[in-house]
């Protein structure tokens, strides 16, 4: 999970705008699900105090009541509540004023810098070595600055409405959330070809729907391709991995991963692509049955997340969902250098 700190600019906020800050606190403070929140104890910090907040991203329910549970001892806790970005008061609050600072994954925490800017509070990294973690720095590229196109309210209606769809239609049979998670932060971009896919599935009521259904989980699958190997004209490993030849792209990055990380998981995770890929090039040319397609999705998305935690650290382009902006940026620097 990732972790962003920082103040609760809700003061700074009221007197910029004239708002008045018990009413703004009342509306920030507004849990969507979970509410752990010692509402009197925070209401007694309005106008008062400044609130120091820290956000775990896709933390479990689980883990966050064991917390909360643990730190309701501890005299300056207020408690904690769940937050939704597609809730413009909390997307403002909890994502574009607090600084994306860690991630705690398995043991270990990275600790982010961006855009080249190295700099590391050593006393924080010093304290999580202390308390038993590995530690190492991440560039997470452009999200969460000027160049994050992706940081919007719409954006994140899309990711409610894709969780409630598979959430409806497979239960706990998947990780929703992690894959969400996961696919955001590889690259918006993909995470909305599956959230338009799942959106045709829940719309699909005849052979011809879920045709189209089965047509964008085959174009999620190419554009996975295109993410995880860009095409080439050089074959890897006598296998061509051109354009067209997605499925091998796959193949590729599995194959090249999974040596990385001495995984034995190669013919396993290449016959489920291979059996995907038949899949849904079937649900094109046969007359596809609800339940094929839907089952087809189901093991699509746990493929998905077995396809990321062969290696995680190496899957992540911290950058690449950004290289219009940042083109646009750099042509306009350098057209604005050559007119002076």
């Amino acid at each position: 999970m990732r972790i962003s700190i920082g103040d609760v600019l809700t003061y700074s906020d009221a007197v910029k705008y004239r708002l008045d800050h018990t009413k703004l606190c009342l509306k920030v403070y507004k849990p969507d699900l979970l509410n752990q929140l010692n509402t009197e104890k925070l209401k007694g910090t309005f106008n008062m105090a400044t609130i120091y907040c820290l956000l775990f991203k896709n933390m479990e329910l689980s883990t966050a009541q064991e917390m909360h549970k643990a730190l309701s001892s501890f005299a300056p806790y207020l408690g904690s509540m769940d937050v939704k970005f597609s809730n413009p008061i909390h997307l403002h609050f909890f994502r574009e004023c607090l600084v994306e600072s860690y991630r705690l994954e398995f043991g270990k925490v990275s600790l982010f810098y961006s855009m080249g800017d190295e700099g590391v509070d050593l006393e924080i990294q010093k304290l999580f070595e202390q308390s038993g973690f590995s530690t190492k720095l991440e560039d997470i590229g452009a999200r969460g600055t000027i160049f994050d196109n992706f940081d919007y309210v719409k954006h994140f209606e899309r990711i409610d409405s894709f969780e409630k769809i598979f959430t409806s239609l497979f239960g706990s049979n998947i990780d929703t959330a992690n894959i969400v998670y996961y696919l955001e932060e590889l690259h918006p971009k993909l995470f909305d070809a599956l959230s338009a896919a799942a959106r045709t599935l829940d719309r699909a009521e005849t052979e011809e729907d879920f045709a189209q259904a089965a047509l964008s989980g085959r174009r999620f699958l190419e554009q996975f391709a295109d993410y995880l190997f860009p095409a080439q004209d050089k074959p890897f490993r006598e296998r061509q991995v051109g354009k067209t030849q997605y499925k091998n792209r796959i193949w590729a990055y599995i194959t090249i991963e999974c040596e990385k990380t001495n995984s034995n998981s190669i013919t396993e995770l290449g016959k489920e692509t291979d059996r995907l890929v038949n899949l849904f090039n079937a649900g094109l040319h046969a007359s596809p049955s609800k339940e094929k397609v839907q089952k087809a999705f189901c093991d699509l998305v746990k493929w998905i997340a077995d396809i990321i935690q062969i290696n995680p650290s190496s899957v992540r382009k911290p950058y690449l969902a950004y290289e219009n902006e940042l083109n646009e940026f750099l042509n306009e620097i350098l057209n604005n250098h050559s007119a002076t």
